[in-house]
């Protein structure tokens, strides 16, 4: 069984690695894929079981499609998809419009103003819908539950997450979940 576990997770590694330079030959930031490269290598390590790293396999196929899909629409200035690419990477992490404005180079005000004329909603919108898209894949190809769900995308609480959740995909976080069990 940990032969197994390891084999998984070794593939997956390789997979990842075939993944990055396939996104970079696409025109995905170099910077951007070598983060999201580390990201997935870090949370393939964490997985216990074999399946769940099988999982995260066809997680990283489709997050680096979507990565080099969205490069490629994006028709934003330098500092609207810096902050894009540092929400999409540091999803899991508290984000600050402060964060934002400081790794793109540019002042919180301008930046908000920036970001909302070019993309048609607020900086808060852009992360919730980002955590809420994020959280369809970890309910949909993993065991999490919307409280850890919650919990990882950190969120206050289990009741903002849910309505949050609900105002975006139309229905609650356990709806959604009960769609893959």
């Amino acid at each position: 069984r940990r032969s197994r576990l390891r084999n998984e997770k070794n593939m997956a590694i390789c997979l990842v690695t075939l993944a990055t330079r396939a996104a970079i030959d696409g025109g995905l930031y170099p910077e951007t894929a070598y983060t999201a490269s580390d990201l997935w290598i870090q949370h393939i390590e964490e997985l216990k079981d074999a399946d769940e790293v099988i999982k995260a396999g066809q997680q990283i196929m489709f997050d680096f499609a979507d990565r080099v899909a969205r490069q490629r629409l994006s028709r934003h200035s330098k500092p609207v998809v810096v902050c894009q690419n540092y929400i999409f990477n540091r999803i899991y992490e508290p984000i600050t419009l402060g964060g934002l404005a400081q790794a793109a180079g540019v002042h919180p005000a301008y930046l908000s103003k920036l970001f909302k004329q070019e993309v048609g909603m607020t900086v808060t919108e852009y992360i919730l819908r980002q955590k809420v898209e994020e959280a369809k894949k970890l309910l949909a190809f993993s065991d999490a539950t919307p409280l850890r769900a919650a919990n990882l995308l950190n969120f206050h609480d289990q009741s903002h997450f849910t309505k949050v959740f609900k105002k975006y995909a139309g229905e609650t976080p356990k709806q959604y979940k009960d769609l893959f069990v």
